[in-house]
């Protein structure tokens, strides 16, 4: 854990709060409509990351799972894990309707249940607007 000294005191942030308003605030909000804008995003990542059929993918903070659809499509064997559930719900529910077996597993990017070399591929998709979107926003 990151300590903080300063001239006067030393601060140890409380990660395992700050965990549970982060998963909080993931979870109140409709971030399935921010993800189907990441679809093509998904799609461009597992093109990048060049997977083939059978391939064992794991989608790290895989949110609503914009990546891990993506690398069903493609026929791999994909775990998505996110450690907040309504956003894991959300893309087991995609996965269904889609018909793409995709394990969901709730898990902390921190700590991972799964051992070395497990997988073939690991993918995180995090997207950041650009300072020119949130402009348009104003």
């Amino acid at each position: 854990m990151a300590t903080i000294t300063t001239a006067r005191q030393t601060v140890t942030p409380d990660l395992a709060s700050l965990k549970i308003r982060q998963q909080a605030a993931w979870s109140s909000g409709n971030y399935a409509v921010v993800g189907t804008t990441l679809q093509v995003v998904g799609e461009q990542l597992c093109e990048t990351l060049d997977l083939r059929a059978g391939s064992k993918v794991l989608d790290v903070a895989a949110g609503n799972g914009m990546a891990s659809l993506a690398a069903a499509r493609r026929w791999c064997d994909v775990t998505s894990t996110d450690y907040v559930p309504a956003l894991l719900e959300c893309g087991r529910a995609r996965a269904s309707a889609d018909g793409l077996p995709i394990e969901f597993i709730e898990a902390d990017a921190e700590y991972l249940p799964f051992g070395d070399s497990e997988f073939e591929a690991v993918a995180c998709l995090q997207a950041r607007r650009s300072d020119r979107s949130r402009q348009l926003d104003a």
